[in-house]
């Protein structure tokens, strides 16, 4: 059932993603060709709306549309014939649009992805509460045979100081036992008002399990706060966007350590999954058996990531393809066109290598498991 609601939130987010884009080419007056539900080949025709081909097609995961006079796939726009046979008008063409209105189409379904994500942990918070943050964080899980298990650190411990530094978020705590990989730290919690200091051991990336970290802990450093009515929807999207923020932010930092690890080791953090690694881990850890709760949640943090990455300079992205269209006043438009048709190719083999790496590394993972 875990699987199922994975792969379904993965098709909504990427089909919404594409209904950016073409909500966006539709307002500024661009010739929407089709608007694929799944992905090629093309298994069956739906129906035509405002000239608009709606297909369903055999791969059945997200969607994706096709622009008139795409001009990352040819450099003539003008003379392209509809599936009719009819010529299109030039100024329904996207090459034809100023960049401004281009980059808008771009960009349309990373904002959408990025919007989604807010207004999910919006919506979440409005209904169960604000999470406000704790002084120190606390462990709510410590997981079976881990260093922090034999350390005797237990569910409850709120943790005030590793190697003498004060601990006041999860996040800090986590960044600070990085410096510390393959040692002995020092671990003062508080535990039924008593302080205790324990010194467990910090596993290497090498040694460390997918679905864990260096200890072996879960913590929480917030608590829920409910408000007025009144208040709780200010309060609820004021902290959404909060939230985005900060996982945009980790998002970024995560690619960040990718890159290091494969110029530096040449191989996959444990730490990054693909498709396959957050299918397993959702059905390992049973993420969704609060809910509804639970699903809006992860589709939330699942569609900021997209969003994110799809932002990202890279040819055959979003945000490559933005790239290009500033530099269209340097380079010309026929240059800029044909090195992005190149840098195109260049970065879809970069993605399907890096993809395949990470799927190769998720399967390796579950079956030594």
């Amino acid at each position: 059932m875990n699987m199922l609601i994975v792969i379904l939130v993965l098709a909504f987010l990427v089909l919404i993603h594409e209904l950016g884009h073409y909500l966006a080419a539709r307002f500024i007056g661009i010739r929407v060709r089709e608007f694929g539900f799944g992905y090629p080949p093309r298994a069956l025709k739906l129906g035509t709306w405002k000239k608009t081909l709606f297909s369903l097609n055999w791969l059945p995961f997200g969607g994706f549309v096709r622009l008139a006079g795409d001009d990352a796939e040819s450099l003539e726009g003008a003379g392209e014939k509809d599936e009719d046979g009819s010529v299109i008008p030039k100024q329904e063409l996207i090459a034809e649009k100023p960049p401004v209105k281009r980059l808008v189409v771009v960009l349309a379904g990373v904002v959408v992805n990025i919007v989604f994500g807010i207004a999910a942990f919006a919506i979440l918070y409005t209904m169960f509460g604000i999470p406000e943050n704790l002084p120190h964080p606390l462990i709510e899980i410590v997981a079976q045979g881990s260093p922090a298990e034999t350390a005797q650190l237990k569910s409850g411990d709120e943790i005030l100081l590793l190697n003498n530094q004060e601990v006041n978020s999860a996040q800090a705590f986590i960044t600070m036992l990085r410096q510390f990989r393959g040692e002995i730290v020092t671990i003062e919690v508080k535990r039924d008002g008593e302080v205790l200091k324990l010194e467990p051991y910090v596993r290497t990336p090498e040694e460390t399990p997918t679905d864990e970290g260096g200890l072996g802990v879960m913590l929480n450093d917030v608590k829920i706060v409910q408000y007025p009515p009144w208040q709780m929807i200010p309060k609820g999207i004021a902290r959404g966007v909060q939230d985005s923020y900060a996982f945009a932010k980790q998002i970024l930092s995560s690619l960040g350590q990718l890159v290091v690890t494969l110029v530096q080791k040449r191989s996959v953090p444990n730490e990054l999954s693909g498709p396959i690694g957050i299918v397993y881990v959702a059905q390992k850890q049973d993420v969704f058996k609060q809910g509804p709760f639970m699903v809006l949640n992860f589709a939330g943090l699942l569609s900021l990531n997209l969003g994110v990455l799809n932002l990202l300079p890279i040819p055959a992205l979003d945000g490559g393809r933005a790239v290009f269209i500033l530099l269209e006043r340097l380079l010309g438009k026929e240059r800029r066109v044909r090195y992005e048709q190149r840098a195109n190719a260049v970065g879809m083999i970069f993605l399907l290598g890096l993809i395949v790496l990470i799927s190769v590394k998720d399967v390796l993972m579950i079956v030594r498991k």
